[in-house]
């Protein structure tokens, strides 16, 4: 139980950082259409962005995000050795961001099909 509290605890705190931080500020919301995030669903899954509702976009990329380190942090709480920890928790995170990911560029895929009637 003390890991779901640890897990919730941590998705609420990263998801308000990145929500203040990023997606409220008008500033950043230009250096967010040019981020890592979604450059790799317009290459990969090649989704135009343009054509997205940013906002809606950038709540899920917060969501996900949040699920992401949460998940991650839960994770290697459940192991002793701090070098266990590192090894465990950069092959979680990076699983978790490719997957993740994949669902987002599919979801976003199958949206755009829809809006063009195919």
């Amino acid at each position: 139980m003390q890991e779901f509290k640890i897990f919730i605890i941590t998705f609420i705190v990263v998801y308000l950082i990145y929500l203040v931080t990023v997606i409220l500020r008008n500033k950043k919301k230009n250096r967010f259409e040019e981020s890592v995030e979604i450059r790799y669903l317009e290459k990969v899954y090649k989704i135009n962005v343009k054509r997205l509702n940013m906002k809606s976009l950038s709540h899920t990329i917060a969501l996900s995000n949040s699920f992401i380190i949460s998940l991650t942090l839960s994770i290697i709480s459940f192991v002793e050795l701090f070098i266990l920890k590192m090894l465990v928790g950069f092959v979680v995170l990076i699983i978790l961001e490719l997957l993740i990911y994949h669902i987002i560029g599919k979801y976003y895929q199958g949206k755009k099909r829809g809006d063009n009637g195919v």
